[in-house]
């Protein structure tokens, strides 16, 4: 048969009234006490083993290299962004200018069928109208021209002087528009 084996137990001493440990005493001290207890001394590093001023340098300037490529590439995208936006601009005149040619055009040809004369002689019909038999003209006299406009109190003379001609334009705009109608 198997014997069986006894293992003492260790047993925890008591711990007698006599042995137990008194609370730390209090004692207050100052804010800059505590904080100067809390942090550890700070030591400069002058370097870092296997790293040398050369190798320093270069990531610095590389550094430094690459924020100015990253600056130039997002000013290089704000520029075409402002081109972009400048030519959608440029397209919504000349769209707007398109169409207002078209308009135009489209007056010009109502204007001319308005005042095509076999029309105008038409609507006369229709209203009632009939072609003159001739063309007389009559001559005044200056006397009576100048009674006239004695009478009437006269006219002012920059009036006389103010004349509109209707197709003072029509060469200007036709050198524009060239051989459209």
């Amino acid at each position: 048969m198997a014997r069986a084996l006894s293992v003492p137990q260790k047993r925890s001493p008591a711990v007698k009234p006599a042995q137990r440990v008194s609370p730390k005493k209090v004692t207050t001290r100052t804010a800059k006490q505590r904080q100067d207890a809390k942090t550890p001394r700070l030591r400069r590093v002058t370097s870092l083993p296997g790293v040398t001023t050369k190798m320093r340098r270069i990531v610095v300037v590389g550094t430094l290299l690459a924020g100015l490529v990253i600056a130039f590439m997002l000013v290089v995208v704000i520029f075409q962004t402002r081109i972009a936006e400048r030519q959608l601009g440029i397209d919504k005149v000349e769209s707007q200018i398109s169409i207002e040619r078209q308009r135009y055009d489209a007056l010009r040809l109502e204007r001319s069928s308005l005042r095509n004369p076999e029309r105008l002689v038409a609507e006369a019909t229709a209203m009632g109208m009939v072609p003159g038999q001739g063309t007389d003209f009559t001559a005044v006299d200056p006397m009576t021209m100048a009674l006239v406009l004695v009478s009437t109190g006269g006219v002012d003379p920059k009036i006389l002087a103010i004349s509109h001609d209707p197709f003072e334009n029509y060469g200007a705009v036709k050198a524009t528009v060239g051989d459209r109608p």
